[in-house]
């Protein structure tokens, strides 16, 4: 009697088990960032006692995954693409001494495994206070990241930004130049910030391409 009502209650069991390995994990969701209109911008200010740096790059490349609540991505920007407003100080800035856009080219903010507070929903921005990797003048270092993510799906409205689901981000973080190895002179010390703080917005699409 008990190996048959044993047998019974597998037979009505299998089915079940059966139902739930069938259950696809939820899809990933990806949004690439490479607008070739050059509409995002990656933004730093360096506030020194007697001069304040402002620097703007328009080229913002990189990929940001959803999937499970949770998000990573990759972003880069070219150092050479950083303008300042002066040509002569973009040079210093990208020479040997700074930045060494020749031996380091790219600026690279990664993350991984990012809880998101709740589910994407059209129009409303998901908050994060969180941590990246950044990788500058060849140093690898975390920093702390407050981040805003904001998703549309495709309408005729959107399209008219980019064709696709689209993904706006928004960042803020800071940037200690001597934990990266960029050292300022006793002359620069009173002209060149020794923090800078960066903002970034840009729009990833589901359509667009790397």
């Amino acid at each position: 009697m008990f190996v048959r009502s044993t047998l019974l209650i597998l037979a009505a069991l299998l089915p079940l088990a059966a139902n739930a390995q069938a259950v696809p994990a939820a899809s990933a969701q990806t949004f690439i960032f490479n607008d070739e209109l050059h509409r995002d911008t990656v933004a730093f200010m360096l506030d020194a006692p007697l001069e304040v740096i402002n620097g703007l790059s328009n080229q913002v490349k990189g990929t940001v995954v959803v999937q499970n609540g949770k998000a990573s991505g990759r972003f880069s920007v070219p150092v050479n693409s950083i303008k300042t407003g002066n040509d002569t100080r973009d040079g210093h800035l990208q020479n040997d001494r700074w930045l060494d856009a020749a031996k380091y080219p790219d600026i690279v903010f990664e993350f991984k495994d990012v809880a998101l507070p709740g589910a994407f929903e059209p129009g409303k921005a998901l908050k994060v206070q969180t941590k990246g990797k950044f990788t500058v003048h060849g140093v690898s270092r975390e920093e702390p990241v407050e981040v805003s993510a904001q998703f549309f799906k495709e309408s005729a409205e959107t399209k008219n930004r980019a064709p696709g689901d689209l993904l706006r981000v928004r960042a803020k973080f800071r940037i200690p130049l001597e934990s990266y190895g960029i050292k300022r002179t006793e002359a620069l010390i009173l002209k060149v910030g020794e923090t800078a703080e960066v903002s970034v917005d840009a729009w990833g699409s589901t359509q667009f391409k790397l």
